[in-house]
């Protein structure tokens, strides 16, 4: 009987602590390994992101515009076929730095950063000059550039010529994508499409990559 005692003790500690270290790691699951707080003493680098625009018109060899065909999708003639873009498209850091983000849109009427699997973001980030004061945030309000559409910007959104900024601890290694969702459709599976399920062109998919080393 004590030994049958002994034994139950002994499996539900094990039980306990198995539990224990689960919910211990628990927090790191999705990718929480960025943090929008920096400690007060974390290596700090700073990064200048622009957002581009690659574009072209399909044409024939005489220079007459063409249908064309864009990743299993029929377009018409005189479409423009577009792809944005980060720039750089890959940051290095090493765990345990403090990032600065600074992104400035040259093209597009629009975007927003979100870095999946954690808070991290644009919405209601600084929205800064060039020498980083803050002139207001990125949050739901009317365009300021009154000449190109949309009328209303969502929580995040920036506009061409603006610049925001945001920063967050690398905490864990490993591979965090950051994408702008107005120009891109994320799958099922997670996967980056340009085309959102409609078969309406969002001009994406717009990916960087943020590479924490341990």
């Amino acid at each position: 009987m004590f030994k049958q005692k002994l034994l139950f003790v002994v499996l539900g500690a094990a039980i306990a602590a198995t539990y224990g270290t689960a919910a211990a790691q628990s927090p790191a699951k999705g990718k929480a390994g960025l943090s929008p707080a920096c400690s007060a003493n974390a290596p700090v680098r700073d990064y200048l992101v622009t957002v581009g625009e690659w574009d072209t018109v399909p044409k024939d060899r005489e220079g007459k515009a063409v249908a064309y065909n864009d990743r299993g999708f029929a377009r018409a003639a005189n479409s423009k076929l577009e792809r944005y873009n980060f720039d750089p498209s890959v940051i290095i850091v090493k765990r345990g730095d403090c990032v600065n983000l600074r992104i400035h849109d040259l093209k597009g009427s629009h975007h927003n950063v979100t870095i999946e699997g954690t808070e991290i973001g644009t919405e209601g980030a600084a929205l800064i000059d060039d020498a980083g004061k803050v002139l207001s945030k990125a949050v739901a309000r009317a365009n300021p550039n009154a000449f190109e559409g949309p009328e209303k910007l969502k929580a995040g959104e920036f506009v061409r010529g603006e610049q925001v900024a945001f920063k967050f601890q690398a905490n864990q290694p490993g591979t965090y994508r950051m994408i702008c969702e107005v120009h891109t459709f994320v799958g099922p599976k997670g996967e980056l499409r340009g085309y959102d399920d409609k078969g309406k062109p969002v001009q994406g998919p717009m990916v960087a990559y943020i590479t924490v080393l341990p």
